[in-house]
């Protein structure tokens, strides 16, 4: 039995923290301010294990300008981080070369395609599973021209096995009324999964964790270091832990300990914007996807959210509230009854790597210290699975998916 610590309990860290327990190590989650409390409490709540396209893909370029002119539009960047953001945006340029492309579709389809089951085998583990339902996604377009490009990409999740059905607008209206007459078509992914509210989950996780043994420190950590036989911690408040084993699953907070580590990732914060509303006079059967503008809508437990798109401003600087706002708007002329009262807004940094592929596998200096973050938009979806490759990386055995693909080194 090892002592193992994981650095960050957001969603992929609860759940390494859980299925490395299940393995007999005692382990502590270390973070600074609780499980669930950052990015991952404010996803859209989907599974989406059926998307199998990366970020940069093929003409993606000849999109971004236009994005770029509108500041509240599906991508932004803040003036004063465009300097600092170039080398990403440089690395994200070259992943959607061809060859580069092939590469990142075959990683993220590799990676989503086991996802659920590996959900399921940690939701029966932890008792967790009364969070998750399978309502299937609706990719709504008012656009024939977007319909048009999207057949492409439909073409791919089938060629994946992934179950596909265009419809029209009308088709799409039957499935959900309270969208209106502007959507024109689009398609019904029947295998996507949602869970009724994401911080939810991720405390019934940290719960789990905890009744079985084991420990949650709220606490930063400020340096990684390997020592011998050991990796030490140090802690923002001068205490240091020694440790058999840790994992780093911070999300965008990941950079820095990596490059610690002895590898200088190009991970970025993608920053993402929602709305939650908690009497929205609209209910969803499922959840709705709209390419198109940037953004999903979610029906949760707590109410409906409204949310997506990115920006690129880094971790420091504030939130721009009229993105979210825009979204809301935009939504409003999909959704005509919509009630916009009482509407929290949030923003969370999504860890995004140029290539839309996770970071998982050891440092380049210790075979002690394992990464776990840079999912962007997949947190959620891929956590369990990313848990499970972390336990065969940790146990020297040869996981199912080929890390490689995933390792820190390959930058």
């Amino acid at each position: 039995m090892r002592r193992i610590h994981v650095v960050g309990a957001g969603v992929i860290g609860l759940a390494c923290a859980l299925r490395l327990q299940q393995e007999g190590h005692h382990v502590v989650l270390i973070d600074r301010h609780g499980p669930g409390e950052m990015t991952s409490r404010g996803n859209a709540a989907s599974i989406a294990w059926t998307d199998v396209a990366p970020m940069a893909s093929r003409g993606i370029w000849r999109k971004v300008p236009g994005w770029l002119l509108d500041p509240l539009g599906p991508l932004a960047v803040r003036p004063s981080y465009a300097l600092k953001l170039l080398p990403w945006m440089l690395r994200f340029s070259r992943a959607s070369l061809p060859d580069r492309l092939k590469r990142s579709v075959m990683g993220k389809a590799a990676i989503n395609k086991r996802a659920l089951p590996a959900w399921e085998r940690l939701w029966q583990a932890s008792g967790t599973g009364h969070h998750v339902f399978l309502k299937g996604c609706l990719e709504v377009y008012d656009s024939h021209n977007h319909v048009t490009h999207a057949r492409k990409g439909w073409k791919e999740q089938r060629h994946h096995g992934i179950e596909v059905e265009e419809s029209n607008g009308d088709q799409i209206r039957e499935l959900e009324p309270d969208l209106s007459a502007s959507v024109v078509g689009g398609a019904l992914v029947p295998g996507w999964v949602t869970v009724d509210e994401p911080h939810a989950l991720c405390v019934s996780l940290a719960t789990a964790f905890e009744q079985d043994g084991g420990k949650i420190l709220k606490a930063s950590v400020s340096r990684l270091r390997s020592e011998g036989e050991r990796v030490v911690l140090h802690l923002e408040n001068g205490e240091q832990i020694l440790s058999d084993h840790a994992i780093v699953a911070c999300g965008a907070w990941s950079k820095t300990l990596a490059a610690q580590m002895g590898d200088h990732v190009p991970l970025e914060s993608e920053r993402g914007y929602n709305t939650t509303f908690s009497d929205p006079n609209v209910s969803l059967e499922h959840a709705v996807m709209l390419p198109g503008l940037g953004f999903a809508v979610s029906q949760l437990s707590t109410g409906l959210r409204i949310g997506g798109a990115v920006e690129f401003g880094g971790l420091m600087l504030g939130a721009n509230w009229k993105r979210a706002d825009a979204m809301a708007s935009q939504a409003a002329r999909l959704l005509p009854k919509l009630n916009q009262e009482n509407g929290i807004r949030w923003m969370g940094h999504r860890p995004s790597m140029p290539d839309t592929l996770p970071v998982i596998g050891h440092s380049r200096h210790s075979d002690r210290v394992t990464y776990a973050f840079g999912h962007g938009h997949h947190g959620l979806t891929q956590a369990a699975i990313t848990a499970e490759l972390v336990r065969d990386l940790i146990h020297d055995k040869r996981p199912e998916i080929d890390c490689t693909l995933y390792s820190a080194q390959r930058f």
